[in-house]
Parts: structure tokens; C-alpha cells; sequence
């Protein structure tokens, strides 16, 4: 018997008992005793509860994947609404909050101005460009160091000499502006980046004779997000737009015409906007040089489903090519926190997958929902929406091929009483799932594959997802680390065909040629403790295995291991910023900037603490073909300053030389020499 049909036997039964209950108690007995009213209420009660436990689904047993209706604000009453049922209901976490809130081809890519060649940003989708703190033609390198407020311009000759050409100071309308990222268009140079808005609060208090008796007066700074269009010929803004909220995330996406010839690019925007039911507008505020609006309530979308504590804006801006106008299209998605959202772009579609936090008075779950637009020339069109069980670890956990969407989710849910809230391994369950989802023509998704046995041993989360067409390998981590190769070329079948396991966990991972894999990750030890950084290259051919790692910290360059207790540590940005890395398989070339931080103690008298600090750039050679992938690295260090911190940031490679860049120096390494041949300092 199935389980449907088994449930309306069970409901029928149990709507008969209910029935013969009432019955046979008022026809046998006066209802004035108090034993014959318990007569009623005993089998009236447990009957009333079977019949309740079959209409409530428990949270043991929700649906991997439910219906998300997408609905229209449309007035500023129903926005004031939404806010109000969503502090007061049960399942809500967090907020309102008020505060500062497929495989690229990694090629060496020709410049339309010189004869140099240059690898491009690290990117996740072959032909989207994604923003980073340093953009090159291959001629120029545009190099934004972080939390500054102007640009250095580098020019590259033929001969691979770097000159500081002149630094580009960010000010508009008499305010300075900060970098986050910058893009490269042949006619423009694009920031984006945020400025510092003055807020005032004011609190004051009368007495009964209306005499003030208490003031609380204070100002805060609050960043806005704003995107800057300079002339590359000129240095000149051409247009900026400026907003209320913060920027996200952001994609610069191409448009082709019928013979695949570029018409344009398009700059797509997601912002992030907190909602402060103080605030009578409510509404995203877009500001230009020529005028200021306020987004439409009929430009707002929300889901019954999902949490309602800020505010997610989707921007477009036709970036031209002949002409010198520029024109935006806005709308906004009610929803959650920032760092509860990711985003997927490739040619056709972007991906919003946005998660929601959620507890009973027993348990704790969290939610995803997806939401697919389309891409046409600036504007985009929703195509579908769902509700899937878990939380994207990142972009890359996202993923569309062959008309599939496929995601990968960490659920952890949490046991617990009111009067008993233990955290601890016993009463947490955690379960990883792999989601190959399509959409469909009602504006919903159906499931075609689903994978949630055998993804990560007991209470291990996933840590990285890297797919690479028909195949995704996901890691997960408590104590140690498995990397899970699946075959998803059927899609209604994914199967796990291998398991490699090895101390740490990777947080990101590139395919390579010959069944090659490279992660970069941290190292931990037997108990789970991460130790530093590490690199791993694997082969994931039939023969799956790890062939080897190496440990960033025993290269850490110190005179400090003299003593008698020395510990080391080395992280990078590049453990959480794909961007940071320089990769180009074609050069067999893998590379990011690594800090190192050194202790040393000597327990002689007299006692003596020693500490360093080092920034340095690694460069790996890769190649598959040999039996151990991994070359020892070129190290190149960016020595420090008694006077300011000092950071390498990235490393730009132009014809064969590695260009490394900091706050305080340009120094380029020659791949064919194997030695630096200039050094430039700022």
C-alpha cells in the first residue's frame, strides 16, 4: 500500500473515530458528569491530534522543493505590512536591521591595442566579466588597492616595461569615492564603489511642561553604492549613478547579434538595501548627475514564503559602444541579509539563490529560494521560482547546463526544547544535497535528479562545489576532508563514483587538462583544527586520488624558526576570493598572493618574543604530465615598511612576465627568465 493511500485510510479512520466518539458518549452517558466528559474528550483529543498530524507536515519531512508565488508590493501600505507580519511571526531570524550593511576558459586573451598578451580576472562563466581590484588590456593595468579612493594607471611596452602613468582621484560632486571593484570596456573604465553618507539621529524627550530633559544627539556614516563611468582617452567621468544601498554583487554581460557579432555589454547590479520602517519613503533612491528617483512600488516583488527584512535591487545599465548615452532599469526583491544571497550569470540567465533561517518551538531549518530571470539586451524577465531545502555555500554552488539548473545545499537543523537550548553535535543533523532542477512553463520548478545520501559523513558541511559539465566535485569538512566526484551526465541519476579523502578541506577548486584538479584550502590536523594553507592537486580520472599537497607555511621565509618555540601561519585572500587568483591553464600557471605571519619564542633568560609579518606572491607550475603536478613555488616577496601596512594584492601576467602588485610596489617576475627584472615603487 503506498504511502498516499495509506494516509486516507488513516484519515477516514480517524475522522470515524472522532465521530463514533461523540456519538456514543452523549448517547450512553450525561454529559454533566465530569468522568463521562473525560469519556469525550480522551478519544475526541487523540483522535483530533491523528488528524492534525496528518494535515501538519513535520520539518523531518518537507518537501525538497515547493512552490514560490512571486507577488507585487504595489503601494507603500502593503510594503509597511509585509515588514510588520514578518518581525511577528514565527520562523523569522534576524532583522529589521539597522547598520552598514561552467568552467572559464583561463586563456591568454590578445589586446585590441598592442601586440601583448594577458590573462584575464579569474572568472566563473567563460565570457562574463566579473569586477575586480585590477583590470588590464594587456597595454594598461588599472590597479585599485583597497579602501582607497583613487586608481593607479600603469602602462606595459612591448617590452613588458611598467610605468606609473598617473593616479586617477575618485570625486564626484565634491565627495570622495571608495573602490570594490573596477571593470574594462574598450571606451570605459567602470568603478564600482561606495561613498559615505552623513546620518543624523536625534532623540529628545519633554517633561509634562514641555521642557526638554533629555537629548540624544549622534551621527553615523553609512556607504552608498555608486557606479562611475570614466572615459579611458580622457580620465573624465562620463556618468555616474549613485544609490542608498550597498552593491552585492555584479556581472558585465555581452549582447550579440544573429551572426555572434558584440552589439553592446550591459552592466547587471545587485544591490543590497536595509528597510527601515522609520524611513517614509521606503523606497531604493537612484541618483545621476541630472536627476533623482525613487523606484516604483510596482517595481518591488516579494515571495509568501521568504523572510522580509531588506531589500535586493537589480540594476541595469546599457554600457555604449557609439554613442554616449546612457540609460538604467531598476526593480527590487524583498527578501534577506546579504550574505544570504548568491548570484549565477551565464549568457541566458541569472540566478538569485537567496536563504531564509527559520525555527519552531523544537527545531531550527533553513530554506533556499530560487529565482530565475532572463537576460534581454538591459532588462530582465522572471522566468521561475522555488523553495529548496538548505544554504549555497557561494557562487560557485550554482550552476546551469543543458537547460538544467544544478545547486548544491548544506542544511543543518537543529533539535532542541525551550526549556533545554544545548548546541552540540547530538542534537544537530546535517545533510548535503545536490538539486538538478528545470524549470517549467507554470513558472515553477520540477525535480529531475536529486542526491542527499552519501554527500559528507556525519556532520559535515560542504566547503567548496566546483562544477565541470557532466561532473561536479563537492568537499565537505568536519575532521577530515572528501572530495566527492559525481557523475551527473544523467541527470535524473546523479552517482558519487569516487571518494578521495585527505586532512583539511579546499575552498575552491580548478579544473585542469589530463584529469587534473587543483584546490586550494586549509590544512588541518587530525582533530579538525585548520593549521594554515595548503594546495593540492588531484586526479580525477578513474584511478580518483590525491597526488600531492603542499603546506604554504613550511615556505614561509623567517629567521625565527632559530628559536626555541616557533609557529607560523599563512592565509590569502584567494581561500575566499576566486578573483584574487591568477590562473591560465594554457600557461600551466597558478598563482595568488599569500600573508604570513611568524612567532618565535625563546624560554632562556633573558625571555624574548619575536614576531613578522610577510606579504609574498606564489607562483605554481602546473602540469599534469609529471608525477608530481605541483613545481616548488617562486616566491616573490613584497618586503615591509616601518611605515605602512604592506599587502600584495594581485599578480597581472602580460606577455610572460607576472606583474605583483601592493600598495607599495610594483615588482615583475619573468616566467622565461625566471628572475625579476624590474621593480617599481610608489
Amino acid at each position: 500500500m503506498s504511502e498516499s493511500t495509506l494516509s486516507v485510510f488513516i484519515f477516514i479512520g480517524a475522522v470515524g473515530l472522532i465521530v463514533y466518539s461523540v456519538l456514543f458518549a452523549f448517547k450512553k452517558q450525561p454529559i454533566s458528569s465530569l468522568i463521562n466528559l473525560k469519556k469525550v474528550l480522551f478519544p475526541l483529543s487523540m483522535s483530533t491530534l491523528l488528524l492534525v498530524g496528518l494535515l501538519i507536515k513535520p520539518l523531518s519531512t518537507l518537501s525538497p522543493l515547493t512552490t514560490a508565488q512571486l507577488r507585487t508590493v504595489g503601494d507603500q501600505q502593503t510594503l509597511l505590512n509585509l515588514l510588520t507580519t514578518t518581525q511577528n511571526r514565527d520562523g523569522g531570524f534576524g532583522g529589521p536591521f539597522i547598520g552598514v550593511p561552467g568552467v572559464a576558459e583561463d586563456q591568454a586573451t590578445p589586446s585590441s591595442q598592442s601586440t601583448n598578451t594577458f590573462v584575464d580576472t579569474n572568472v566563473q562563466v567563460d565570457g562574463i566579466k566579473e569586477g575586480d581590484i585590477v583590470k588590464t588590456d594587456g597595454t594598461t593595468i588599472y590597479y585599485a588597492s583597497p579602501y582607497q579612493n583613487f586608481i593607479k594607471v600603469l602602462t606595459v611596452d612591448t617590452n613588458n616595461f611598467v610605468t606609473l602613468q598617473e593616479d586617477i582621484l575618485l570625486q564626484t560632486e565634491d565627495e570622495l569615492v571608495y573602490t570594490e571593484s573596477l571593470y574594462l570596456t574598450d571606451d570605459f573604465l567602470i568603478v564600482i564603489g561606495y561613498r559615505y553618507d552623513l546620518q543624523a539621529n536625534e532623540c529628545t524627550n519633554y517633561d509634562e511642561e514641555g521642557a526638554i530633559y533629555f537629548c540624544d544627539y549622534f551621527n553615523y556614516w553609512q556607504p552608498t553604492g555608486t557606479v562611475v563611468f570614466i572615459d579611458r582617452l580622457t580620465h573624465n567621468i562620463s556618468f555616474s549613478l549613485r544609490t542608498d544601498g550597498a552593491f552585492m554583487d555584479h556581472r558585465i554581460i555581452p549582447n550579440y547579434d544573429e551572426n555572434d557579432q558584440l552589439i553592446d555589454e550591459t552592466l547587471f547590479l545587485v544591490g543590497h538595501r536595509y528597510l527601515y520602517q522609520s524611513n517614509e519613503a521606503l523606497r531604493p533612491t537612484f541618483m545621476t548627475d541630472t536627476s533623482t528617483e525613487y523606484l516604483s512600488y510596482d517595481s518591488m516583488f516579494y515571495f509568501d514564503n521568504d523572510d522580509i527584512y531588506a531589500m535586493t535591487t537589480f540594476v541595469t545599465i546599457r554600457i555604449p559602444n557609439l554613442d554616449n548615452t546612457f540609460d538604467y532599469k531598476a526593480s527590487a526583491l524583498l527578501g534577506t541579509l546579504p550574505d544570504y544571497k548568491k548570484m549565477y550569470v551565464n549568457h541566458q540567465h541569472i540566478y538569485l539563490a537567496q536563504s531564509n533561517y527559520y525555527w519552531t518551538n523544537t527545531q531550527s531549518y533553513q530554506t533556499t529560494t530560487i529565482v530565475q530571470y532572463a537576460f534581454s539586451e538591459t532588462h530582465i524577465d522572471y522566468v521561475a521560482s522555488g523553495i529548496i531545502l538548505g544554504v549555497a555555500i557561494n557562487q560557485f554552488a550554482l550552476d546551469e547546463y543543458n537547460g538544467f539548473f544544478r545547486i548544491a545545499t548544506t542544511e543543518t537543523k537543529w533539535t532542541y526544547t525551550l526549556d533545554q537550548l544545548i548546541w552540540n553535535e547530538e542534537n544537530r543533523t546535517i545533510t548535503n544535497r545536490l538539486y538538478i532542477l528545470e524549470s517549467q512553463l507554470d513558472q515553477n520548478y520540477r525535480v529531475v535528479g536529486l542526491l542527499e545520501e552519501g554527500l559528507g559523513k556525519p556532520n559535515e558541511s560542504i566547503t567548496s562545489v566546483r562544477f565541470d559539465k557532466n561532473k561536479v566535485y563537492i568537499v565537505t569538512f568536519l575532521r577530515t576532508d572528501p572530495l566527492y566526484i559525481i557523475d551527473i551526465s544523467n541527470p535524473l541519476q546523479p552517482i558519487i563514483t569516487s571518494e578521495i579523502v585527505l586532512p583539511g578541506f579546499d575552498t575552491y577548486q580548478h579544473p585542469w587538462t589530463n584529469n587534473g584538479l587543483v584546490g586550494i584550502g586549509y590544512q588541518a590536523d587530525e582533530n579538525g583544527w585548520t593549521t594554515g594553507m595548503k594546495i593540492t592537486a588531484y586526479d580525477v580520472g578513474e584511478d580518483a586520488r590525491e597526488i600531492q599537497t603542499i603546506d604554504i607555511k613550511d615556505y614561509v621565509q623567517t629567521s625565527l624558526k632559530e628559536n626555541d618555540q616557533f609557529w607560523s601561519y599563512a592565509y590569502s585572500e584567494a581561500l575566499w576570493n576566486h578573483r584574487a587568483i591568477l590562473v591560465s591553464v594554457q600557461d600551466n600557471i597558478f598563482a595568488f598572493a599569500v600573508n604570513a605571519f611568524s612567532y618565535g619564542f625563546n624560554d632562556q633568560e633573558p625571555y624574548d618574543y619575536s614576531y613578522e609579518y610577510h606579504s609574498y606572491y606564489f607562483i605554481f607550475s602546473i602540469d599534469f604530465d609529471s608525477d608530481l603536478p605541483l613545481s616548488e613555488p617562486t616566491i616573490i616577496h613584497h618586503p615591509s615598511s616601518i611605515y605602512t601596512y604592506v599587502s600584495v594584492d594581485r599578480g597581472v601576467m602580460i606577455n610572460d612576465v607576472i606583474h605583483t602588485l601592493s600598495n607599495r610596489a610594483v615588482i615583475s617576475y619573468s616566467l622565461s627568465e625566471q628572475a625579476i627584472v624590474q621593480t617599481l615603487n610608489f
